[in-house]
């Protein structure tokens, strides 16, 4: 009876540790698509509630006082989705800066000869190429 737990909480075990493996890796694109759609839709909807507060204030359902404390709530839950958007936005631009910095490494550090990377100013350690 023993060896059976034992055997069963491997299987299980081993069944959790593995998930990940088979879910695949998260592509990194993917998860920013994600989070830029989850912030626009915040901003949508703060937006259209600050819209459907501004008719509820003219036909009479919302006080002055109960108009301003929700438009302020509403707004600050706008701005906090457009930082976000610009804060992702602004890290895919530093993603493409430091992408394009290593390119250029890359390029100083390739042989003109064979294409193998070498350390600048060394031979090449694949055909021997010194600059």
């Amino acid at each position: 009876m023993e060896l059976l737990l034992v055997l069963f909480l491997i299987t299980v075990s081993a069944a959790y540790i593995s998930m990940p493996l088979l879910r695949g890796a998260r592509n990194e694109t993917d998860s920013v698509a994600i989070r830029l759609e989850e912030a626009g839709a915040r901003k949508q909807a703060a937006l259209g509630a600050l819209v459907d507060i501004e008719n509820e204030r003219l036909i009479g359902k919302l006080s002055p006082t109960d108009f301003d404390l929700l438009r302020d709530e509403y707004e600050a839950e706008a701005l906090a989705a457009l930082k976000e958007l610009d804060a992702i936005e602004q890290g895919d631009a530093i993603d493409d800066e430091l992408e394009a910095e290593i390119a250029a490494i890359r390029a100083r550090m390739e042989c003109p000869e064979c294409g193998g990377l070498r350390v600048p100013g060394e031979a090449c350690s694949k055909c021997g190429y010194e600059s």
